[in-house]
């Protein structure tokens, strides 16, 4: 299932790019990073025409990474009233983020 997920949000990125739409390239899963640079050197996509999104804390590396190679990066961090509720719904739709997450609250880098 991991990797049907993850063929199906490289095919949807893919249609993406090939129809010069802007998307938001939201994931901490190296290979998918891996396979949206692939997709950006195939269509020659323009850095103003995408940009990649992660979570503040969770997988630094990955993120200096894209962002030393040139790519926009979006950090999101979530605040206010509703945080814990957002996190947990997140945590629910990708439980292998909850390894991240506790990495990025306990070891700093």
């Amino acid at each position: 299932k991991y990797q049907e997920i993850n063929d199906h949000f490289l095919t949807d990125l893919e249609y993406i790019f090939e129809n010069k739409m802007y998307p938001g390239i939201a994931t901490h899963d190296k290979p998918l990073v891996e396979g949206a640079y692939k997709l950006i050197e195939k269509y020659n996509v323009p850095k103003e025409m995408y940009e990649f999104q992660m979570l503040f804390g969770v997988t630094p590396e990955l993120r200096k990474s894209v962002v030393e190679k040139g790519h926009r990066m979006r950090v999101y961090v979530p605040f206010g009233s509703q945080w814990f509720a957002y996190s947990t719904r997140r945590l629910k739709e990708n439980p292998r983020m909850a390894s991240l997450i506790i990495k990025a609250l306990f070891f700093r880098g």
